[in-house]
């Protein structure tokens, strides 16, 4: 069987771009043949030349569109998987597909056909918000500031109008949901729930023996992007509530964030390869996954059980349904709660037996659960009449 991935990489890699080489080196361990379509974010620039070129082209790109038609007729390839395609690729590669034969499958890695920054979250108000499903849709954007960014509010509000309005998105033919609670919310925007299907992300199975031992783990972790709706303030609230613990970052610092009002307590790693990630998970004594948005998934939640490392997450995030609330880690039903964060992190530093039973079962079910194999029986059950060709 022949599968075409396509994916617009973003200015900093990121869990989707994890997400698609697993998903290639997968196919191919399985014998199909898999070819890859990729345009990178940088490829305009960041000058303002480069700013308004992608708006446009995030509403069609001539080039992509000619592109993958010469890869549907050359190649004939029997499925597409679609991963971003904003802002270089554009969405018109979709009909193209549908026109051409080609079975679309969409990866609903975030919530950017309904929300222009993709998380349903107002990062100036601190909270959830679904405003584009109502009135003025994609225009709250601008109105709400969502981007703190004056000219990228309009850009945003703009381009993902004409997007809807294109009706793109009416040719994908599956969504490949990363949670269960994302098909319940995307059959309530609207969609077809015949065209929804459930496959979570896996990660590869690592070596049981390589972990260390419980006792040693020493470290209170954060890994992703630095920002309100990932929870990392949360964090930086927990670190200076509990100066006697060491609190690490494995992520890229942004320029703007003022370590002078940090905990002396926290230490930034910085951007970290895939052995010192692994290294990262392995020592700490517990991973904090505090996403105040809907997280499509939680995949550094994942890479962190099956180094035998428990986490602590809010309801809110997908990470709730990898997590048993006391089995292998912590989920918190109050979004900020820091006073309970606090006491549960120091249940696990004071809890020898707890947190042996906890670092368990979360390597357990992590080498069990959301294995490779897991993965491709999904992704191949999702479309049983072509799983032979």
């Amino acid at each position: 069987m022949i599968f075409l991935i396509i994916h617009n990489e973003y200015r900093d890699r990121g869990g989707e771009e994890t997400v698609v080489e697993f998903q290639k080196q997968l196919l191919e361990s399985y014998s199909h043949k898999v070819l890859l379509y990729k345009r990178n974010y940088h490829e305009y620039g960041d000058s303002l030349f480069g700013k308004i070129k992608s708006v446009f082209t995030s509403v069609y790109n001539s080039r992509s569109v000619k592109d993958i038609a010469s890869i549907v007729n050359k190649e004939k390839p029997q499925v597409a998987i679609i991963h971003n395609v904003f802002s270089i690729i554009s969405p018109a590669v979709i009909p193209t597909l549908k026109k051409q034969g080609v079975e679309v499958w969409q990866v609903v890695h975030n919530y950017r056909m309904f929300c222009p920054i993709g998380i349903f979250y107002n990062t100036r108000k601190g909270k959830i918000c679904e405003e584009c499903l109502g009135k003025n849709r994609e225009w709250n954007c601008l109105k709400n500031h969502c981007t703190e960014n004056i000219f990228n509010d309009f850009a945003f509000s703009l381009k993902f109008s004409l997007v809807r309005k294109k009706n793109y998105y009416d040719s994908v033919d599956k969504y490949l949901c990363l949670n269960k609670r994302q098909m319940d919310k995307l059959k309530s925007y609207g969609i077809n729930e015949k065209k929804l299907y459930f496959l979570p992300n896996a990660i590869k199975e690592e070596n049981e023996e390589t972990h260390i031992p419980y006792e040693e783990k020493k470290y209170v972790g954060f890994a992703g992007r630095l920002t309100k709706e990932k929870g990392f303030y949360d964090f930086m609230k927990l670190a200076k509530l509990m100066p006697e613990y060491t609190f690490r970052v494995a992520g890229k610092v942004p320029e703007n964030l003022e370590k002078e009002k940090l905990p002396a307590n926290i230490v930034f790693l910085g951007f970290l390869d895939k052995k010192a990630m692994m290294d990262f998970y392995k020592t700490n004594k517990l991973l904090l996954f505090l996403s105040h948005w809907y997280e499509t998934f939680g995949l550094t939640a994942l890479e962190s059980m099956m180094q035998h490392t428990p986490v602590i997450t809010y309801s809110v995030s997908a990470a709730s349904e990898i997590i048993e609330d006391k089995k292998d880690g912590f989920v918190l039903q109050k979004t900020g709660d820091i006073l309970s964060l606090q006491q549960k992190v120091k249940e696990l530093f004071d809890n020898q037996e707890l947190y042996s039973y906890m670092c368990k079962n979360a390597y357990e079910k992590a080498s069990k659960e959301y294995t490779p194999k897991k993965y491709y029986e999904r992704l191949m059950n999702i479309n049983t009449n072509l799983k032979d060709k």
